[in-house]
């Protein structure tokens, strides 16, 4: 019986303790949305996943667990921003436009940053118009727009996940306004299982900045097929192509709108995707460098140039697994203008082909009127062929420019010759006279050298010993080194 009662009063004990305990101890740090324990609502990952949206008045320190969430509390303020028409084209008075969304260019321009902490769910199915909280269109009236956007990482690229099932959705624009929407991502890792990728898409617009940067993405593409002039940048990210859908690009960017496209990918490493990078826009200004890319299909390409107006290929290690370093598509040839393609700089390695030449797979033919192809020096393994590329199973010869422009490239430019025999460097033309002059007693009237060697330092030698050379030569007429300057 004492067992009893001594039992009871330490339950007791025990029951006061907690109920005297602060609230908070037990609460979930005023993130928002149903099942907040786990972080397992809709949209929402992992148990300190959440979001917050900067940018729009009164919601600046909420943390939601889900877009869902979001969606749901920030559409009611929308819905009242306007007269009418508030999620579709409604007007709002610049009083009440500045008052909600606090931060602003001095255009005009709202932008709303989503800070991603954890593992976040982006996917508009059932959520029309995810992105603007509901709203359609951009134009508020009065020189107002909700026109920027962006996703970064609240710790970093390793911690913070945006997860992406579905196109990204932008407002639209009024035609003749010549505004432009931007979108970026930074500091985070982006994954999921978007059909297109990571597509931002409108119809109706008149221009797009896009960025990534200093993100992983894994196991899905960049995707572009907006027809609008603006700039897609991509730089210092790693993107890893394993779980990717079968033959897909890492980077897929195409349009055909007359308006420029700036394109820049530097700095990245892209591995594991079927296919590389593919410029298939046919204003693009294009630059690929500094980039190390290597593909999984040996039929394949790691850059693969389908439309464009000029792109410059530099500075890239392309590491080869049976497939192409680039590919020239021929398509090329249906342009109004011959593309400008440069390439230099760049290190090829592995076993593969250099080039794929789609005009002359389809005997067809890149000539010097269609295609501006420069090829600058670029580092080429001997396991790399030259003469031909290969698509799919099947392998095929380059056109008669082409085969030039790589045949030049690839042969040593020579800056001497002595005797009819070439040299790439003038240590090496030099050195075997500078030998020889050691032990040989200068031969007289027989020699003619050119100017530059006077203030030289060759191959370890003082210019002042092919000084006295010169003046021990009492008729240089006779050329036996001559200097191709």
């Amino acid at each position: 019986m004492n067992k009893f009662f001594k039992r009871l009063a330490l339950l007791l004990a025990v029951l006061m303790i907690v109920s005297m305990m602060p609230v908070q101890l037990f609460a979930d740090n005023g993130v928002t949305g149903e099942e907040q324990s786990n972080g397992t609502s809709e949209n929402g990952t992992g148990e300190n996943s959440y979001l917050t949206i900067s940018g729009i008045a009164g919601f600046e320190d909420t943390q939601f667990a889900s877009f869902a969430d979001a969606y749901a509390a920030i559409k009611l303020v929308l819905e009242g921003l306007c007269a009418d028409d508030a999620l579709g084209q409604g007007v709002a008075t610049a009083g009440a436009f500045d008052d909600l969304f606090t931060n602003r260019d001095k255009k005009g321009n709202a932008t709303l940053t989503y800070t991603i902490s954890g593992n976040i769910v982006y996917d508009e199915t059932g959520y029309a118009n995810l992105l603007t909280m509901g709203r359609r269109a951009s134009h508020y009236g009065n020189d107002r727009h909700l026109i920027n956007f962006k996703f970064v990482g609240a710790t970093g690229k390793e911690a913070d996940t945006l997860t992406v099932n579905s196109n990204i959705t932008l407002p639209y624009e009024w035609w003749g306004e010549k505004t432009v929407t931007s979108i970026s991502f930074e500091n985070l890792t982006i994954t999921g299982s978007a059909p297109n990728g990571l597509y931002p898409y409108q119809s109706y617009f008149e221009g797009i900045n896009f960025k990534v940067d200093n993100c992983n993405l894994k196991g899905i593409k960049i995707y572009n097929c907006s027809n609008v002039k603006g700039t897609y940048t991509i730089t210092n990210s790693t993107l890893d192509g394993t779980g990717a859908p079968a033959d897909a690009y890492a980077i897929h960017l195409q349009g055909h709108e007359t308006e420029p496209l700036t394109i820049n990918i530097n700095g990245n490493t892209i591995r594991g995707y079927d296919r590389g990078i593919n410029i298939d826009q046919k204003t693009a200004n294009a630059t690929i460098s500094g980039n190390t890319i290597s593909i999984k299909d040996a039929g394949r390409s790691c850059i693969q140039l389908s439309s464009l107006k000029s792109t410059v290929i530099s500075n890239n290690t392309l590491e080869l697994t049976g497939g192409n370093a680039i590919t020239l598509h021929e398509n090329l040839l249906t342009l109004t203008a011959a593309p400008e393609i440069t390439v230099e700089g760049n290190t090829i390695t592995g076993n593969g082909y250099l080039i794929y030449d789609g005009a002359a797979a389809k005997s067809n033919e890149f000539t010097s009127e269609n295609l501006k192809l420069t090829i600058g020096t670029n580092t080429v393994a001997s396991t790399v062929d030259t003469t031909q590329g290969v698509k799919g199973s099947k392998k095929s010869g380059l056109s008669e420019t082409v085969a030039t422009v790589v045949n030049k490239a690839l042969t040593p430019a020579y800056v001497a010759t002595v005797n009819g025999v070439g040299y790439t460097s003038l240590a090496e033309a030099i050195a075997p006279f500078l030998q020889m002059s050691r032990h040989l007693k200068i031969p007289k009237k027989k020699v003619l050298c050119s100017p530059i060697l006077f203030c030289a330092d060759i191959g370890g030698f003082r210019a002042k010993r092919i000084k006295r050379f010169l003046r021990e030569s009492k008729n240089p007429q006779r050329t036996v080194i001559t200097m191709m300057l």
